[in-house]
């Protein structure tokens, strides 16, 4: 008999990848999102609903929790709506995950639990203090979760990362650095940079962040009753600067590069250590930093060829 999986938040970019390599691994599943997926049955419902949580989250044999809201400014402007919808709506969901008898969940967490590293690379245990409500609800959702694994005897596995990337991230309006990078040269713009360029990030591929995603489920089932929380990461970070010039070099197009001041806080380096994942999980990024890029990059090119109106 296949294994039943619920996916909260499955008709985003990471979850309809997700979708897709868990029915590929044998799967059934069953995705919950306020959005329609163009790609899979959904279930429209807020995670906030308790009422309906309890109804939908149910003769399942784990959780994938990807439902958030993840925009770290718009977080700064209303931080209640995060509170709400991050904190309250996980709430829900491991409720009924309780009341149901489903007890093993698998949190998409983030790297900015740690805000501002004191060291570089972060790892695991270093000092965790957000510099935004949105780092702050994903840190308190782990909270969430480790008490959980002590009082409900739940099994919890945390994966924080940085710069997710790849092939099908749109969003409205665009905030992520890539495809932003990407429509600014298509459309002969130039490209908004903050501070100098040179700032050092972790870029890490959507195939790589699922990899992981699959590993945490079989290591949660392998060592219940637990607690886990894993960095993923290249740990080898790249500039912005990196990230225009293979963009460039894919299109065969030159950037107009506008600098803006650097944005107070905004540390130089910020990569994580992924020794524990390795260790673990057996899992570690395997697509390259430039050819991940440029298969983002034609991506787009051949999406906006078929679809012109989103390319103006």
């Amino acid at each position: 008999m296949k294994k039943r999986i619920i996916v909260t938040g499955g008709s985003g970019f990471l979850g309809t990848h997700l979708l897709r390599a868990l029915i590929q691994a044998g799967y059934e599943v069953k995705n919950i999102d306020l959005r329609q997926s163009k790609e899979f049955e959904t279930v429209l419902a807020d995670v906030q609903d308790k009422k309906r949580m309890l109804v939908e989250i149910k003769d399942a044999d784990a959780v994938f929790h990807l439902a958030s809201l993840i925009e770290a400014g718009e977080s700064v402007k209303e931080p209640q709506k995060f509170i709400d919808n991050n904190i309250d709506g996980t709430l829900s969901v491991l409720d009924a995950m309780r009341e149901n008898g489903i007890n093993t969940f698998i949190f998409s967490s983030s790297a900015a639990v740690y805000g501002e590293p004191l060291h570089i690379p972060i790892k695991e245990d270093d000092r965790t203090i957000p510099i935004n409500p949105y780092g702050m609800t994903k840190l308190a959702i782990e909270g969430l979760l480790s008490s959980y694994v002590q009082a409900h005897k739940f099994t919890g596995v945390a994966l924080r990362y940085f710069n997710l990337y790849g092939p099908e991230e749109h969003h409205e309006p665009e905030s992520h650095a890539l495809p932003r990078f990407i429509k600014q040269i298509y459309q002969d713009k130039e490209v908004t940079v903050w501070g100098s360029g040179e700032h050092l990030r972790d870029y890490i591929h959507i195939s790589d962040i699922v990899d992981a995603h699959l590993k945490a489920l079989d290591y949660a089932w392998s060592n219940p009753e637990k607690y886990h929380y894993f960095n993923l990461s290249t740990e080898k970070p790249s500039s912005v600067l990196d990230l225009v010039s293979i963009i460039e070099e894919t299109m065969h197009k030159k950037a107009t590069v506008k600098h803006f001041p650097a944005r107070p806080g905004d540390p130089l380096k910020l990569y994580a250590d992924a020794s524990k994942a390795r260790k673990e999980l057996d899992w570690e990024a395997k697509v390259a930093f430039s050819e991940g890029v440029k298969g983002v990059v034609e991506y787009f090119m051949n999406y906006w060829e078929e679809n012109f109106d989103e390319a103006k």
